[in-house]
């Protein structure tokens, strides 16, 4: 009897971290797992899944891909050399650029975001292969849910904690 609750247990613990998914009619091609404090790792179970767009909590969670303030404090230099992937992570950059009048820059990135979103996409479409990740973070944010969209189909992963 021990056994089975200990099984019991560690199942449902795993649950808690990685999530439960449903959407697409079959076994999702990505798996998530969150942390406290609001990172979250997306990972490919498949030999190819191209994430489309990852919404966290019904779209009430801002979410990051690129560290776009500690990238600044490293300099414009660096900040120039990363790219952007999600619709916030351009917002972060244009916000920086505004402060040192790089106009050409945010005009740059205004356009990207208008096309990402004439597109209904909020993020650059990433590609993964399998067993790879994509790391992003939601400052702030208990994530409960996950919406992830992919080539594959869409998929809503609950967490509970």
């Amino acid at each position: 009897m021990k056994t089975y609750q200990k099984l019991l247990g560690t199942s449902c613990l795993a649950l808690c971290l990685v999530g439960c998914g449903s959407g697409g009619g079959g076994e999702s091609p990505v798996e998530i797992r969150v942390s406290n404090n609001g990172d979250f790792q997306i990972s490919s179970k498949v030999d190819s899944v191209t994430i489309q767009g990852v919404k966290l909590n019904r779209g009430n969670c801002v979410v990051n891909f690129v560290p776009v303030e500690e990238a600044v404090q490293m300099g414009l230099l660096i900040l120039s050399q990363i790219t952007p992937i999600s619709v916030q992570d351009f917002k972060d950059m244009a916000s920086v650029y505004k402060e040192f009048d790089q106009k050409e820059r945010v005009a740059n990135i205004e356009n990207r975001i208008s096309q990402l979103k004439q597109k209904g996409v909020m993020m650059e479409p990433q590609t993964l292969k399998f067993g790879e990740k994509i790391e992003g973070i939601s400052q702030g944010c208990d994530i409960i849910e996950a919406e992830i969209q992919t080539d594959k189909g869409t998929w809503t992963f609950n967490f509970n904690r």
